[in-house]
Formats: C-alpha cells, structure tokens, sequence
C-alpha cells in the first residue's frame, strides 16, 4: 500500500497535467485514485485493515463521507482527505464504490475454519446478533448501519476496539455499537470477524 502522502501528490500531479475541459473528470478519477491508495483498485480493502468499501451502500457511503467532511467522526486520514470533497465528489465516489464487486482480501490460515464455524454460531445464538441491524446476511441497511459482509477481518476487529476504547471513556448509549462491543471479549471478536469476512457481498 503507497503512503497516503505519495497517492495524493500523484492525484494533484495527474491534475496538474490535464486540459482545462477534462478537468472535472480527472479530477474525479484523481479522488478515485486516492481512494484505492489503501482501499484497493476497486474497493476490496486490505487484510492490513483498510475496510471494503466495493459493494457497500451508497448511502452509508455518503453519509460517512459527509462525516469525516463535518469532523463528527475521527479519522486522522479520512478527515484531511474528505476536507476537499463537495457534495457532488461525495455522491459520485459513493456511487462508484457502490457499483464495484471484488473478491474477499482474505487468505486461509490454520485456524481460520474454526474460527469461521464459531463465528457463525456467535451470529446466530451469541451476545451480538449482527444481523439484526445489519440486514439478511450483513448485507446493510440504509445509512446508518453499513454492509459487514466481506468485510476484512482485520478492519473488523480494530473497529470493534474503537467501539471498546469510546466505552471505556463514557457510559454508552444502550443498543449501540459502542454499548454492545463491551459484551464481547477478544476472542469471540476475531470469530466474528473470520466469519463476516467470509461472506459474500
């Protein structure tokens, strides 16, 4: 993965070298480029943690987008970079990333088949019963909750420990994110995550 510095210089080079009448163009497939610097050509995410964002809804795309603009959700990357987005770039690359399919960043591991079995029991029978937020398979649900299927195990278990870290610095509201990552403990969050990351999106 390029250094987040080197992929946007290459963005403003690549700018810099167009005519002023495919501005706007190369301007977006610039924001693309920089976009795929960590997420992937098409979105796919990283097994490093970078989230998948090919197939993910549009609108919580947007909306989270719209967020790291606003500085209403950390991100020591994502909220320098969404600084320069208008509302058209942000509707436009959330409907790009959208339409984008890739296959799973994933590799097999010894343990990953257990783990992917007990996540699967967690699903259904444990403490977080993703889905019910989370839509049919993980697939999402509206802007608020985002589509988990596919999603790196990796990047799933930092985010789980974002939400446990924000627990531990004020009482949570009850039924969020926040509230329900202090039910589990690590190793039911690395089953979790070995099995959303096996899903199909």
């Amino acid at each position: 993965m390029k250094p987040i510095v080197q992929v946007v210089f290459a963005a403003a080079l690549l700018l810099a070298l167009v005519p002023a009448g495919h501005a706007q163009n190369a301007g977006r497939q610039a924001t693309v480029a920089v976009c795929s610097g960590c997420h992937g050509a098409h979105g796919e995410g990283s097994a490093a943690g970078a989230p998948r964002l090919a197939g993910q809804n549009t609108e919580y795309l947007s909306h989270a987008l719209t967020m790291f603009k606003a500085r209403t959700r950390a991100s020591v990357i994502m909220q320098p970079l969404a600084q320069g987005l208008s509302d058209t770039d942000i509707q436009a690359l959330s409907a790009y990333f959208s339409g984008q399919s890739a296959p799973s960043v994933e590799a097999d591991s010894a343990a990953m088949p257990l783990l992917v079995e007990e996540g699967k029991r967690l699903v259904a029978t444990g403490p977080v019963r993703c889905f019910e937020c989370h839509g049919a398979q993980g697939l999402g649900n509206g802007a608020r909750y985002p589509s988990i299927a596919g999603q790196p195990a990796q990047f799933v278990v930092d985010r789980i420990h974002e939400f446990q870290q924000r627990a531990r610095q004020s009482t949570p509201q009850p039924g969020t994110m926040t509230a329900v990552s202090t039910l589990l403990s690590e190793d039911e969050i690395r089953a979790y995550a070995a099995y959303l990351s096996r899903l199909k999106r």
